[in-house]
């Protein structure tokens, strides 16, 4: 309700506030998709030993709780260190809300030269969900799985079992598509856990950037099939017009196991490793300000995501000798941890004003008739997801089509990129300095315009995670080398390029599409729209599209830079396995939520093909010890 009220309050100079927080309510009493329903474990009620941990209730860890809890005689507890989704979580347009609230880890990164350099401190804001259903709470919603060929390059590197035929079968089996076109080819299934379909609600801008594609040669077909490289209008996990998190899909149906306990708000400070024999025995977590010791008899997963993850294994002793020495940790297995750091990120700020009165503005939403369709029918502009109306994937490299190998992907806007809708200042959520706002942005805010945000897809700068300290709730230090690579500067220039090319096509010249050609400060004593131009803003207003990975990366054994084997285990220890983005050893060419399940689907089966064959251990009637005291297991 706070989150509610300072919503309002945000809005009042607006004179319309009451509109979306209507729309909010009008979900909340129709009970629509709000939240997983999931209560606290009381922690007298916490078994002593659990069969498998799950450290983080993201986009893997919801999945591997609903799918270890599939067996019976398995008890699995699941930690979470944020709570439930709020209400306003679920409608789709308003994404940016949850950014820089309760819910957001409100991570930035560490001040760059090379890039970030119009955001406060040459710092860029990295949101991260510190909540039940992790990312897939706070991003655009975007279904996409990258390109055939990553996966393939993942096998061809010694990941045994992840080439693309392999990991189809995954991507499927989470999968309840509701476009049944889509679901009669071998690429797409329904009847799975995770709703994924188009907003119920398309501006005319939709249908002119797909136009657009057609008048520049590029096919129109799901980029999620055979090919990737091309134009659609995109899916996303959306259902009933709200948000599909993995808490709602996976978690929502787990939760009436027994065998299934979730702690909320614990914050999990470091596996319990034994230092003799390197088995993992448990977690020390603190929770209500009080710290704990949980037994694992099985496995801890750690599914924390690509910082947190990475801060634990170190705090752990798992990670770079020289490192943890510095920090103070003895170290169990000397490893890459942190490394290996990549992430998708794009220009922001490019839009290109209209003279039709037909994008998302905030005029146009804030209003009755958009409240009262959404909120009585889950319809209108409202059930757009982040303002996302279309999708491309495109080689600038080359212009022979028939080569599926895009270096840039395009996530089109049929509104501004900076200013948000609803009340929302996306320019702060990004981290850009208020004076480059106003001197850029604050004279077309209500003004109609598309955005376009060209998407490097294949970086080869390369960044890091390391630790602050040894206090596990000092934030870890994230340096990401954005554009250290000039590779990577050239071709993000080429997808500025592409994108002006594509605004001068004959179905957006229709709406009068005109460059916001205001000139960026910092870059106005270069050649106008020279490439060195486009480079200077490149390297301002830098936006990460927050698909970090790498930072735990997967790798067969003579990879000396691995950090887990194939099937996910941890190098030099025993019990303990990563499953999210920080296993990928590159990152893939798309939103990263959809391969992060894939990811989780395919590890619960490695995990149940490692233990089916044990003898079921029940300790149902067994309580944890409430006081600080380390447990050990040995076989």
């Amino acid at each position: 309700m706070d989150r509610i009220i300072a919503f309002i309050v945000s809005s009042l100079g607006k004179k319309m506030a009451f509109l979306p927080i209507l729309a909010a309510t009008y979900i909340h009493f129709q009970g629509k998709d709000i939240g997983a329903g999931i209560n606290d474990q009381p922690i007298n009620r916490l078994l002593t030993y659990y069969d498998f941990i799950i450290v983080g209730g993201g986009s893997a860890g919801a999945v591997l709780a609903n799918r270890l809890t599939e067996v019976e005689n398995w008890n699995v507890l699941l930690i979470e260190a944020g709570g439930n989704e709020t209400v306003l979580s679920n409608v789709p347009l308003l994404v940016a809300t949850e950014q820089l609230y309760e819910n957001d880890w409100n991570y930035k990164t560490e001040p760059q030269n090379t890039a970030c350099l119009a955001m406060d401190d040459k710092r860029c804001n990295w949101p991260r969900a510190k909540v039940l259903g992790g990312s897939s709470v706070l991003n655009n919603m975007l279904y996409a799985r990258g390109n055939p060929n990553d996966f393939e390059n993942w096998l061809k590197e010694g990941n045994l079992g992840w080439g693309y035929n392999d990991v189809l079968h995954y991507f499927k089996k989470s999968e309840d598509n509701q476009d049944s076109s889509l679901v009669r080819t071998p690429y797409h299934s329904a009847g799975g856990y995770l709703t994924v379909s188009e907003a119920p609600y398309k501006t005319p801008l939709a249908e002119a950037f797909i136009s657009a594609g057609k008048e520049m040669g590029y096919d129109i077909h799901d980029i999620n099939g055979k090919h990737q490289t091309g134009f659609m209008v995109p899916q996303g996990t959306i259902i009933n017009g709200s948000r599909c998190s993995t808490a709602k899909a996976f978690l929502r149906p787990a939760r009436i196991r027994k065998n299934l306990h979730v702690m909320l708000n614990t914050m999990v400070t470091r596996i319990t490793i034994d230092p003799i024999t390197n088995i993992t025995s448990g977690v020390e977590m603190i929770h209500n300000n009080t710290k704990y010791y949980v037994r694992v008899h099985k496995e801890v997963l750690l599914s924390a995501g690509p910082i947190n993850s990475p801060q634990l294994l170190m705090l752990s002793g798992i990670g770079p000798e020289k490192h943890l020495a510095e920090m103070g940790i003895p170290v169990i297995s000397d490893l890459n941890v942190g490394k290996n750091l990549q992430d998708h990120i794009g220009l922001g700020g490019l839009m290109f004003l209209i003279d039709k009165e037909v994008s998302l503005t905030h005029k146009r939403i804030e209003n009755l008739d958009s409240v009262l369709r959404y909120g009585s029918k889950g319809e209108g502009p409202f059930t757009v997801m982040g303002g996302v109306e279309g999708m491309a994937f495109i080689n600038t490299r080359s212009r022979n089509l028939s080569e599926d190998q895009p270096d840039i992907g395009l996530n089109f806007m049929s509104g501004s990129s900076v200013s948000g809708i609803g009340g929302i200042k996306t320019w702060k959520a990004q981290g850009l300095k208020e004076w480059y706002y106003h001197t850029m942005y604050n004279s077309i805010l209500e003004k109609d315009v598309w955005s376009a945000i060209p998407i490097l897809l294949k970086p080869k700068s390369r960044g890091e995670i390391l630790l602050g300290s040894a206090n596990p709730f000092e934030y870890p230090m994230i340096l990401p080398n954005y554009l250290t690579a000039k590779e990577d500067v050239d071709t993000l220039v080429r997808g500025v390029k592409f994108v002006l090319e594509m605004a001068r096509t004959g179905s957006l010249r229709e709406f009068g599409s005109q460059l916001h050609d205001e000139p960026f400060p910092s870059c106005r004593i270069l050649p106008w729209h020279s490439d060195e131009y486009w480079e200077c803003m490149v390297r301002h207003y830098t936006v990460s599209t927050h698909h970090p990975v790498g930072t735990a990366k997967m790798g067969p054994k003579w990879d000396k830079t691995a950090v887990v084997d194939p099937m996910l285990q941890v190098y030099g220890v025993y019990g303990l396995r990563v499953v999210d983005s920080s296993i990928m050893p590159t990152l893939v060419g798309a939103n990263s939520n959809a391969p992060v399940i894939m990811i989780a689907e395919k590890a619960a089966d490695m995990i149940k093909i490692t233990w089916r064959d044990e003898i079921p251990h029940h300790r149902t009637n067994d309580k944890i010890a409430l006081f600080p005291r380390v447990y050990h297991r040995l076989y």
